[in-house]
């Protein structure tokens, strides 16, 4: 299950020809995990621009920082 989620996150749309990251912070929650709040205001080739508010969670474990969760809502 877990191999097909990747590929299938994989076969998305055309990277972004550009992104600008507006306003990190990172929020810690201890000393092994964190979450960065951030904007970012984004445009893949041919289309309009695309701005959200997200926030990655991150633990850290035996080999380094690891993504455990993303979330991201467009901005009004």
């Amino acid at each position: 299950m877990r191999h097909r989620a990747i590929r299938v996150s994989r076969s998305g749309p055309s990277p972004w020809e550009r992104f600008e990251i507006r306003d990190p912070q990172v929020v810690e929650r201890g000393a092994d995990s964190g979450v960065v709040v951030y904007s970012v205001e984004a445009q893949r080739p041919g289309q309009e621009p695309y701005s959200a508010l997200l926030s990655s969670t991150f633990v850290r474990e035996a080999d380094g920082w690891k993504l455990a969760f993303h979330q991201q809502s467009p901005s009004a």
